[in-house]
């Protein structure tokens, strides 16, 4: 699934709505994500969860630097799978 934009409050409903509940393997590309704020964070630690208690991956690729930052203030970044893209 590729996310546009801005990832935050207004977003998570409609991102919610799409994903869960998880069914299947998930990799999220935030190639083209240039801010993310503590609500979308919090969607992709619960989505991260539901997806390993129903026993699917779950991979985000695709960084922006504005992104990879907030990731790695709030010590997400060691926390969630990440799949460096070159």
């Amino acid at each position: 699934m590729a996310l546009k934009g801005r990832f935050d409050a207004h977003q998570v409903p409609r991102f919610k709505a799409q994903v869960e509940p998880v069914e299947h393997p998930l990799q999220l590309d935030l190639t083209h994500v240039n801010f993310i704020d503590s609500t979308a964070l919090a969607a992709l630690i619960n989505l991260y969860k539901k997806a390993r208690e129903a026993g699917h991956s779950f991979s985000i690729r695709g960084l922006q630097d504005p992104v990879r930052v907030i990731l790695e203030i709030t010590g997400l970044y060691h926390i969630l799978p990440i799949e460096e893209t070159v």
